[in-house]
Order: C-alpha cells, then sequence, then structure tokens
C-alpha cells in the first residue's frame, strides 16, 4: 500500500512558496537588487511639512531615487533648528540612463560635486492641491561655500555622505498664502452680497419707471422728421451750396493773402521812416545834452543872460517901490536931497 500524504506536509510546502514568489516579485521587481544604491543625507531648516517617506528625490526633474527615513534629530548640535532627510540615489540610473557621468559613491568626486559644482539639494511642491513636496537636486553656482550640519564620529568622520541644502522659499509663500487666505475669509461676502442685491433691486425700479414706450415713439418720430429732410429738394441742395460757400471763402482768403502783402510793404516802410526818425531824436538829445553840460558856451551866455535879466528885474522893482511912495516923481522928477531938506 502507498503512504498517505501528510496534509501539514504539503500546506506548509505551499505557504512556503508563495512566501518565496512574494519576495522574488517584490526583489527582483523593484530592480534594486542589482543596482548601485547609496544612502545621503540632508538636513533641511525649512518646514517639511509635506515630504513623506518615498517622496521623489529628482535630479534636474528626472528621479533618481526616494526618500527612505525622515527623523527629529540625527548627529547635530542641540541648538540645530534642521530636520534630517534620508534618501537613496540610484548610481546607476544616473550614470546609465541619464548620461550623467557622476559616481556620488566615490568620496572625491562627490567633494567636487558639493565644492566645486555646487551640488544641493532643496524643497519642491510636488502639487498645490495636495501640498506633497519633493526633494530636487541640482548644480547652484552662485550657492557660496557649502553648509554640514552633522556632526563627525568618534572615528573622526561621518556616517553619511551629507548633501548640502539650500532654502526654496516654500516657507515664505506658505506665509504669503496663509495671509492671503486669512483676509480673503475676514471679508464679509454676506454684506456685500446683500448691498450688490439692494443696488440691483434700485436698479430694477428705476428702469421700471423709464417710459420706454415714450421715448420709442419720440426716437421714431425724429427719424421719420430726418426722413423727410433729407427728402427736401433743398436739403439735397445743401452739398452743393456748401461747396460754393467753401470756394468762395477760399478766393477771400486769397484775395485777402495778396492785400494783406501791400500792407506788409507799406508797413516796413513805415516802420523804416520811423526808425530814421527816431536816430535823428536820439542826435537832437545828444546836442541838447552837450549844450547843457557845465563847462558849454551856450550854458555860460545864458547863466549870464539870466543875471542882467534879474538885475535889470531888481531896478525895475526899486523904481516900483520909489514911484508908488513918490508918484509925483513922474511929474517933476527926482528931487535932491539938498532941496527936500530945505
Amino acid at each position: 500500500m502507498s503512504k498517505k500524504a501528510n496534509p501539514a506536509a504539503i500546506g506548509v510546502f505551499v505557504v512556503g512558496a508563495v512566501i518565496l514568489a512574494v519576495v522574488s516579485l517584490v526583489i527582483f521587481g523593484s530592480g534594486t537588487l542589482f543596482r548601485k544604491t547609496e544612502t545621503f543625507l540632508l538636513y533641511f531648516q525649512d518646514s517639511i511639512n509635506g515630504l513623506e517617506v518615498g517622496a521623489p528625490v529628482k535630479f534636474k526633474g528626472v528621479r533618481i531615487g526616494q526618500v527612505t527615513d525622515i527623523r527629529i534629530r540625527f548627529n547635530q548640535d542641540d541648538e540645530s533648528p534642521h530636520v534630517p532627510v534620508f534618501i537613496q540615489i540610484d548610481i546607476d540610473r544616473l550614470q546609465n540612463s541619464l548620461g550623467v557621468d557622476v559616481d556620488l559613491s566615490n568620496d572625491k568626486i562627490f567633494e567636487e560635486q558639493v565644492d566645486i559644482l555646487g551640488l544641493r539639494g532643496k524643497l519642491q511642491q510636488a502639487s498645490f492641491v495636495t501640498g506633497m513636496l519633493f526633494i530636487e537636486l541640482d548644480y547652484d553656482p552662485n550657492a557660496g561655500p557649502a553648509y554640514f550640519v552633522q556632526l563627525k564620529n568618534e572615528d573622526d568622520d561621518y556616517d553619511y555622505k551629507e548633501i548640502p541644502t539650500v532654502s526654496s522659499g516654500l516657507t515664505e509663500v506658505i506665509k504669503k498664502v496663509t495671509g492671503m487666505v486669512d483676509k480673503i475669509s475676514k471679508i464679509d461676502f454676506q454684506s456685500i452680497g446683500e448691498k450688490a442685491n439692494d443696488i440691483l433691486t434700485r436698479l430694477d425700479d428705476g428702469m421700471a419707471e423709464i417710459q420706454f414706450k415714450e421715448i420709442n415713439d419720440k426716437a421714431v418720430a425724429l427719424l421719420d422728421n430726418l426722413d423727410s429732410i433729407s427728402g427736401d429738394p433743398e436739403f439735397k441742395k445743401l452739398p452743393g451750396n456748401l461747396n460754393a460757400t467753401l470756394d468762395d471763402g477760399r478766393k477771400f482768403i486769397a484775395t485777402l493773402d495778396k492785400s494783406m502783402d501791400g500792407v506788409i510793404s507799406d508797413l516796413k516802410i513805415t516802420l523804416n521812416g520811423a526808425r530814421s526818425t527816431l536816430g535823428q531824436i536820439d542826435v537832437v538829445a545828444d546836442n541838447l545834452n552837450n549844450m547843457l553840460e557845465p563847462e558849454s558856451p551856450l550854458r555860460y551866455q545864458l547863466e549870464s543872460s539870466l543875471s542882467e535879466l534879474s538885475d535889470a528885474l531888481r531896478s525895475i522893482r526899486v523904481l516900483a517901490d520909489y514911484l508908488e511912495r513918490n508918484p509925483s516923481a513922474l511929474l517933476i522928477g527926482k528931487q535932491n536931497n539938498s532941496s527936500s531938506d530945505k
């Protein structure tokens, strides 16, 4: 007789086979078994809210790894505000698939990438809707000297290669967005809606009071009048009359222009004569100034004549006074002083 199979042994074998298949699927499916990977450490001072384990790590926008661990503190000063984040980078993908001939596992090459080329890490927004973050690695030639947070261990060495970080400004953006949301939340939309409704109601009432039929009738009457005017024969002659009037205006302007030429010529002659007269007046004024100078002969003669005239007037005044006192002198003449004494 054949030996009966043990159901327990079969069950253990089946379970073991399933577990082995799952493990193989995970290992080979992830593709990490034969890939060259390395863990790096980054310290972020910005808020990492939205960054989770498994978040992508990208180089120039292409995924090259993922976040493997996020801690509160790791081998840093007690006063350091930085948050340590561990990432795993696929070195083979970085070299082969992307064509970047960089072996970050090599210490010397890594130092050149960080110190000379300015390799830095920073947080980026994966989605504004979900708020999820990822880590972007790129070169920043203006980054300045690298700042390392990690402390050395007892062997005077670092536990992990540290990639320096730079601020992405997400914190400031989040603060501004939060401030805007707060301001918007303080707006009294209900009051604004009520006021808008009140304005619309008033507009509706005002429109109801407008006599649109009367306005329409007047507009129709106005159009009829315009139509009748446009059909009037005299109105049709209006363009021709306007053209004739414009022609007369042009002729008048041309005639006036010719007349103005003669007037301008006469005016120029008059101005020239006025200039000559002004020149003569200037000569006469100069002569008068010369004659009235203190040392001029004419002024001396005038002063002598005025002096003689003054003496004559003085003598006449004395004679007049004498005749006023002795009117008889006109008849008997002036008496001597001796006869008057007798």
